[in-house]
């Protein structure tokens, strides 16, 4: 071989052997890093699903202490301050009632609805009256110092934006209807965390509803009635010695618990309505079975939300119509 093609093979030797130095460590590379490497599931392994009740929701809801739509705490306004006040909402209002709490003078509540039927729906009737109010004019009918209205729960499916705009129609139909008196939104009532009878039911949607609720006062000049801190546990949902096991409506204890925070959260104005005459008896046109509300938001059967057992007293009314009749000879 002449010196040339010595040299030639030579340079061939040294570059297949850094070729093959270059291939053992890059292959060596790659196997630590296989090893050293976080072990993560791959994607479609992990549930994206919360258990229910599983999250902790402490910190999720956020009001605003210093807001001057929010009422704060004062003395105890009494039992007088209580009577003088027209409970306007759902299920849990009509267990106001149920539970010998308020008289049927007192509110204008009907199990299942939500602010869309409130604002359409006849569901008042009064004595020696055959026609349906809506509730905006049996406020105007019923002439109260001040109303609360408690809605919400049965729209935890909806939006928050049209929860919103459902909830203003109403304040402004009770307004327009009957001006002289003081309204007060309360918060949508929280739900435990076992609400296993009602698993549709979402306590976060519960709290932005409720955060949303806060800004319309301040936009409408409202009152906000922040009953929701004494319902409340520290996980963030409603007090479990509060419901019965699995669901989500306000036993005694609760119920009671919420009147105690309206008297000592009161709002005191003067009283502005001209007259409190000519106020007609309040009626109950159906039978009253205020743990069967809340159905689910779509295709749920009403079977599914079916009433939960409770040793809490029921209170039925059973109403006669006489008709006059000339005497046959």
């Amino acid at each position: 071989m002449t010196p040339l093609q010595r040299q030639a093979v030579l340079v061939c030797v040294v570059c297949a052997l850094a070729a093959l130095l270059t291939i053992g460590i890059t292959l060596t590379l790659l196997r630590r890093g296989k090893v050293d490497a976080p072990n993560v599931p791959d994607a479609d392994s992990v549930s994206s699903e919360t258990p229910a009740g599983g999250e902790d929701l402490a910190e999720h809801y956020q009001i605003d202490n210093s807001s001057a739509s929010l009422l704060a705490e004062t003395a105890d306004a009494g039992q007088s301050y209580q009577d003088e006040t027209l409970f306007i909402g759902d299920s849990n209002t009509v267990r106001l009632y149920a539970n010998g709490l308020i008289s049927l003078q007192q509110f204008c509540a009907k199990e299942g609805i939500g602010t869309h039927a409130a604002l359409n729906e006849g569901i008042v009737t009064f004595k020696k009256d055959s026609s349906t109010y809506t509730i905006a004019q049996a406020v105007a009918k019923m002439k109260p110092r001040r109303v609360v209205i408690m809605l919400g729960t049965n729209d935890n499916g909806m939006e928050v934006a049209d929860f919103i705009a459902n909830y203003t129609a109403l304040v402004q139909a009770i307004q327009a209807s009957y001006p002289y008196t003081d309204i007060i939104v309360n918060t949508i009532p929280p739900i435990p965390a076992d609400h296993s009878t009602y698993p549709h039911m979402d306590q976060a949607r519960i709290d932005d509803m409720n955060m949303a609720l806060l800004n319309l006062c301040e936009q409408l000049g409202l009152k906000f009635l922040n009953t929701a801190e004494i319902l409340k546990g520290e996980d963030g949902y409603g007090k479990p010695d509060y419901y019965t096991n699995g669901d989500i409506h306000l036993k005694s204890a609760g119920l009671k618990a919420a009147l105690s925070y309206l008297r000592t959260h009161a709002y005191q104005t003067d009283d502005r309505r001209p007259d409190t005459a000519n106020i007609p008896t309040r009626t109950l046109e159906y039978v009253s079975n205020p743990s069967s509300a809340v159905q689910a938001p779509s295709s749920e059967s009403a079977s599914e939300s079916a009433s939960s057992s409770t040793a809490e007293p029921v209170h039925y009314e059973a109403h006669y119509r006489v008709e006059k009749r000339a005497a046959v000879r």
